[in-house]
């Protein structure tokens, strides 16, 4: 289908993939005059906006030139880099090759030329970038002139060896897509000839035994480094013939419908079974080179195209360059022509007037268009669906039970007379009635949000007491003060906690008062409970430590008493010391001190518990982060803790790390975790090997 026209007679060159939004850049066209003999040539730009619905295309910029193009390449070349859109390279009808900046000429601006060279003594009829290094350039002229430039020092290019002879046009040249240093060129009498660059010699030639190709178009394969296509303008061979270097004493496949010669190709980057060609019979196919079969034909007018060319960017469009002198824009995926037609009797009755021209200020009727009992002109797209739009994989359910899967493999590299078909699988899928009743039952309860109801119900059917203990945990979840919970099913209840502290300091208040009725019943080295004031100033730890309280020297007090393992005494002269000190002789109370938990509990260094408790201990960690972490930090220190009892490897630890995710809410942890234990108890009835091995004490 058609999507944009303009009235040029110009080779053209799209925009790079990289580049945004796309254009199209048209240079007037060498050897050729439009139907007023002008004799003007410029280089211009046009914007690809395809929410405009009418055919125009929108100039973004031109600039006049001295000369004409006989080929145009828009390299990327420094794209985006300050603003840059690459660069754009026209060969010309004197020789000369000159590089310009796009955005200057979009901008209109003196300086859009970068670069110019004479080096070439004829018409540069070829050129070509590498795709690997886009500086390098490729050019092609008379008297097998070629030259390889480098965008960075313009103006000393080298040549890829000695020139072939006999002396010949040099009508194409193309740059390898898989290998940077391979380079092949092409002249009009159908030889090719493929240059390695590291060496700068050919390494092998290709004729036709026909001696009847007159090569016009040479493009290698996207994908395959060792393929290649040559095109055939000449009337009584117009073929398109595929090569593989491997085997080069003939063509590997040979492309025949078109009736006159061959005036250009271009192989789609996107999907390497469509090429497009042009000829002399009026005609533009889209190929599949691997089976020889045409997929698509343009509906073009009846005049030569002799330049099409594939989008980088949108795979779906092409362009395509005729001698009647119109550019157009097409799309393969098909479309209507009814939206084109009712575009232009718009545009046609824009330009009258809506008044009646007779002056009387009556609108005038609406035009009463007969309607036509044909259908509307509808262009069918491609025979198969595209790579892009291709899916790689597939599955599908079907009726009793099965599963139909594809996928799309590549295509073999090896040359081969015969595509390799498509493979489709189909698979019986096993049905279990009893999963598909626990699968309604969560369907159900997601649906409902019924989640308290669901665990309970689950752990009333739980075969073991491990199961139970999982489904306790989940269900917490959905409940309120969930961590309050969560300390409940490890076992430790404030409550019951709360109740052994009373009972303990009732006991210790009982004994307190035994002690003072009779304090004789116990140990004569005990101290009064009630002391005189007693300042010793003798020499031994006490005399000093009243010495260094006297001359306010805190820290020298504090150090006396932790040497003498009077740590309370320490303590509460650190507190009248300052905060520093104080924090100081915590630090050394509790480096002295076996309680880890004491000191998690004064620093709040709760990744030590995680990280050097017992596995044995794993459930009084637990509780201490549900005690006392932050919440930000909560569900980290819980899979870690999980983490430490997954590797442990038994099926007791792996239950005891699928707590620790519920906890932390980590439901990927825990599917992980659980997938990982084959002899779960979830999975083994009673009595069964996992029924009671994995209890959570």
């Amino acid at each position: 289908m058609r999507l944009k026209e303009i009235l040029r007679t110009a080779t053209q060159a799209w925009s790079p993939a990289a580049h945004h939004p796309t254009y199209l850049a048209l240079g007037t066209s060498a050897q050729q005059l439009d139907a007023s003999f002008n004799t003007t040539s410029a280089l211009e730009i046009f914007e690809m906006d395809f929410a405009d619905p009418s055919l125009e295309m929108k100039l973004s910029g031109s600039i006049t030139t001295t000369h004409r193009f006989h080929s145009l390449i828009w390299v990327n070349f420094g794209l985006g880099v300050g603003g840059s859109a690459g660069r754009l390279v026209g060969g010309s009808d004197n020789g000369t090759v000159t590089v310009y900046r796009p955005e200057g000429i979009m901008a209109s601006l003196e300086d859009a030329i970068v670069g110019e060279s004479n080096k070439h003594t004829g018409p540069v009829r070829a050129l070509d970038y590498n795709p690997f290094q886009s500086n390098l350039l490729a050019s092609g002229a008379n008297d097998s002139e070629i030259y390889i430039w480098d965008l960075n020092n313009f103006s000393n290019p080298m040549t890829p060896g000695t020139k072939a002879q006999p002396l010949e046009d040099v009508s194409v040249v193309a740059w390898n897509r898989q290998v940077q240093h391979i380079m092949a060129s092409a002249s009009p009498s159908g030889k090719a000839v493929v240059w390695d660059l590291r060496k700068n010699e050919p390494i092998i030639k290709i004729s036709d035994h026909s001696n009847r190709m007159h090569c016009s178009g040479m493009l290698w394969h996207p994908e395959v480094a060792t393929q290649l296509v040559l095109a055939s303008e000449d009337d009584r061979l117009p073929v398109i013939q595929m090569w593989d270097l491997r085997f080069a004493t003939s063509p590997l496949k040979v492309l025949e419908s078109h009736t006159r010669g061959i005036l250009s190709i271009s192989w789609s980057q996107a999907d390497p079974e469509l090429l497009l060609s042009s000829a002399k019979d009026n005609r533009i196919l889209c190929w599949n080179p691997m089976t020889g079969e045409v997929i698509y034909e343009l509906p073009t007018a009846n005049q030569w195209c002799f330049d099409v060319q594939w989008c980088p960017r949108n795979p779906a469009l092409l362009s395509a360059a005729s001698f009647d002198g119109h550019i157009s824009v097409y799309s393969v995926m098909g479309g209507s022509l009814s939206a084109q037609q009712l575009a232009s009797v718009d545009k046609i009755s824009a330009s009258f007037d809506a008044m009646d021209p007779f002056g009387t200020g009556q609108v005038l009727p609406p035009l009463q268009v007969p309607q036509s009992p044909t259908q509307p002109t509808i262009i069918p797209p491609l025979k198969k669906p595209p790579k892009w739009v291709r899916r790689p994989v597939g599955a599908r359910f079907a009726f009793g039970g099965k599963l139909i899967t594809f996928e799309n493999s590549k295509p073999p590299q090896q040359p081969s007379t015969q595509q390799l078909p498509g493979q489709v699988f189909v698979s019986q899928v096993t049905t279990e009635t009893e999963f598909l009743q626990r699968s309604r039952e969560l369907q159900v309860a997601l649906e409902t949000g019924s989640f308290t109801s669901f665990c309970q119900a689950k752990i009333r059917s739980a075969d073991s007491e491990s199961e139970q203990d999982v489904w306790r945990f989940l269900m917490v979840n959905f409940e309120d003060e969930a961590r309050v919970k969560f300390l409940r099913l490890l076992g430790f209840s404030r409550d019951e906690l709360e109740r052994k502290v009373n009972n303990s300091i009732f006991l210790n208040h009982n004994f307190e008062l035994k002690c003072r009725k009779d304090p004789a019943a116990f140990s004569s080295g005990s101290s009064s409970l009630i002391s005189s004031l007693n300042l010793p100033f003798s020499v031994d730890t006490d005399g000093l430590i009243t010495q260094a309280l006297l001359v306010g020297n805190f820290e020298g007090a504090v150090d006396l008493c932790l040497s003498d393992g009077r740590f309370a005494e320490a303590i509460l002269l650190a507190i009248s010391g300052g905060e520093e000190l104080l924090k100081r002789t915590q630090q050394r109370y509790l480096a002295k001190q076996r309680n880890s938990l004491i000191s998690s509990v004064v620093t709040q260094n709760w990744r030590d518990i995680v990280h050097s408790c017992e596995l044995e201990n794993w459930k009084e960690a637990l509780a201490a982060l549900l005690t006392y972490a932050h919440p930000e930090e909560f569900a980290q220190l819980c899979d870690m803790l999980g983490m430490r009892l997954e590797a442990g490897g038994s099926e007791k630890q792996r239950l005891q790390a699928c707590l620790c995710y519920i906890c932390s809410g980590n439901i990927e942890k825990l599917v992980g975790c659980w997938n990982q234990h084959r002899d779960w108890c979830f999975f083994a009835g009673p009595g069964g090997e996992g029924d009671d091995s994995a209890e959570v004490n």
